[in-house]
């Protein structure tokens, strides 16, 4: 794996005058615009391999999800099983477990690994668990009057097994047409059948996500911030007290939180502004990128990818470090592919950590520790990169760095 330079790479960046926030105005220009993209950009070439053949058959564009196993995806695409697809010393390795479990192949709404021996999906109106140390898999229907589809699944409490599910349903009213809602329920998994614990109404025109003991709910045209903790009950998290202050002029319709850092980053119609809650830190929202969507972090939180997009249908995928030795956190934009992976087409691997995509008849895998870099000498991939990017805000007197002060 090596680095090379990526030369004329253009960006079209927008740039729009921003409103006061509580007092302070966030300065007019993105941390990263067009000539952060342009010069001397550096781009972390993958691993590629032939998806055709004896992996995956004449499958094209297989689903790709996150397994508790080290450089390791899992897809459920492949002969009506579980298919482990490991990375080692450039070669790649596929095993497969819970053959004809079930019928399991083809997509799904896929969960981060939910223990050290347990994964999970749901397709259409059915849940599938998968524990691979008792080699046991179990279904769960969605059973209800009228028909209910699966949006969204989060892991609610691992341990217990307890799931957060978002529910498309559809009701019938007097006049004998349908309206369609949709909820919020928890949902334990424990025993043989699915028992509900909590149920909650999602308003239209919201959003949700969680982080390890908050679901976090943003309703955008008024502006209004929920949060409770796993069980659905009341509670609090720091980005509400946030974005709460500048509400008035903040806008955003996506919210991507670090895991382990207290900083966000909110997307709206006129780009993404990352704002930060941790204590001696400016709470500021800043502009952080256009034409930037579906960020994704890294389980050890120091990496974030994200797509770019150029018009309607020319996207490229990138990735920035994040470390708090940057003075905003995230660190230059790096190209890693012209194309660009769909949700449910890649995932991440842990040990090392790395970025696995799938796309037409290939898979690509980045190793983000890049062990074999000559240039880092005793340092991780992540902190030469940061210490690089370090350099370059101060030789160009960036983001506070390398400023003269009488």
């Amino acid at each position: 794996m090596h680095l090379k330079p990526l030369c004329c790479t253009i960006i079209i960046i927008l740039l729009f005058s921003v409103n006061a926030f509580g007092g302070k105005k966030m300065e007019s220009t993105y941390l990263y615009e067009e000539k952060d993209y342009q010069t001397k950009v550096i781009t972390l070439a993958p691993q590629t391999f032939n998806a055709c053949g004896s992996l995956f058959g004449n499958y094209r564009n297989a689903s790709i999800f996150p397994v508790p196993f080290d450089n390791t995806v899992g897809s459920n695409d492949m002969g009506n099983a579980i298919t482990l697809i490991s990375f080692h010393k450039g070669k790649v390795a596929f095993e497969r477990h819970f053959r004809n479990a079930d019928d399991i192949t083809g997509s799904g709404k896929y969960l981060p690994s939910i223990s050290a021996d347990l994964i999970g999906f749901g397709q259409v109106r059915v849940f599938h668990l998968f524990d691979f140390k008792k080699k046991l898999h179990r279904e769960y229907e969605i059973e209800f009057p009228i028909t209910k589809y699966i949006e969204r699944i989060a892991i609610a409490n691992a341990p217990q097994r307890r799931f957060i599910f978002e529910i498309e349903s559809q009701k019938a009213n007097p006049k004998n047409s349908f309206d369609v809602g949709k909820t919020l329920q928890l949902i334990d998994l424990s025993g043989d059948k699915r028992q509900l614990v909590k149920e909650l109404h999602k308003d239209p025109g919201t959003i949700w996500t969680t982080t390890k003991d908050r679901v976090i709910l943003w309703e955008f045209d008024e502006k209004k911030m929920q949060v409770f903790d796993m069980n659905l009950e009341p509670a609090h998290h720091p980005l509400e007290t946030v974005v709460n202050r500048y509400k008035s002029t903040i806008d955003f319709s996506r919210i991507y939180i670090h895991p382990y850092l207290p900083i966000a980053i909110l997307r709206g119609g006129k780009g993404t502004v990352y704002v930060s809650w941790g204590k001696d830190k400016d709470s500021t929202p800043h502009l952080l990128l256009s034409s930037a969507s579906q960020f994704e972090f890294s389980p050890d939180g120091k990496w974030v990818l994200f797509k770019h997009y150029f018009g309607s249908s020319i996207y490229q995928t990138y990735i920035m470090p994040v470390s708090e030795k940057l003075p905003h956190y995230f660190g230059f934009p790096i190209l890693i592919s012209d194309k660009s992976f769909e949700p449910g087409h890649s995932a991440w691997t842990t040990k090392p950590t790395g970025f696995v995509g799938s796309y037409l008849d290939k898979i690509f895998r980045w190793d983000l520790e890049n062990q074999d870099f000559p240039e880092k000498g005793k340092m991780s991939f992540h902190d030469y990169v940061v210490q690089k990017d370090l350099e370059k805000l101060t030789r160009e007197k960036r983001q506070g760095l390398g400023e003269k002060h009488k």
